[in-house]
């Protein structure tokens, strides 16, 4: 299929003047009528650049932006695609988030439980009493240590007592 310049340089998306100078730069062939066979641009251009006057028609018949270009459905489609999925993966970090969260409070309060622990068993191997228990705890002691010479002191004179009643029984034979 052949066809003119201008429609040549509206298939492969550039100016009639820059096609006119790619028709001396790329040697772009064109027949003695001034017509250039769609081959030729996709050789020149790539199949992907060249459209047909199909989709030519169909891009002037679609909706324009507001800056007087042609919308494409399917970057439209693509445009909502991407955007569901960012909030797919807005939601899916989001969970991750409040899981990861969760986990770490969760892991605060067994390193508190333990250190609680550690610090407990730390307090039964050592006197970790204040002052004034272990004052308390003295005191007590030396109480203890009085009373023990007292009760002692007493078991003694009991002895003594005793050991006297004994003599004085087998001295007067009672």
């Amino acid at each position: 299929m052949k066809v003119n310049k201008k429609l040549a340089a509206e298939m492969v998306g550039i100016g009639r003047t820059t096609f006119y100078r790619h028709i001396k730069e790329k040697p772009i062939s064109v027949d003695d009528r001034g017509k250039i066979d769609v081959s030729e641009l996709i050789r020149v251009y790539g199949n992907e650049n060249v459209r047909t006057p199909e989709q030519l028609e169909q891009e002037k018949k679609e909706p324009k932006e507001h800056d007087g270009t042609p919308t494409n459905i399917r970057l439209e489609e693509e445009i909502k695609r991407l955007k569901s999925e960012l909030e797919k993966s807005d939601l899916e970090r989001s969970r991750e988030r409040t899981q990861f969260t969760e986990e770490i409070e969760s892991l605060r309060e067994n390193l508190n439980k333990a250190l609680s622990q550690s610090d407990n068993l730390t307090k039964l191997l050592t006197d970790q009493r204040n002052q004034e228990d272990k004052q308390k705890s003295q005191k007590e002691r030396e109480q203890e240590d009085k009373l023990d010479a007292l009760l002692k002191s007493v078991q003694k004179m009991e002895d003594e007592q005793n050991r006297k009643k004994g003599f004085i029984e087998r001295l007067f034979g009672s």
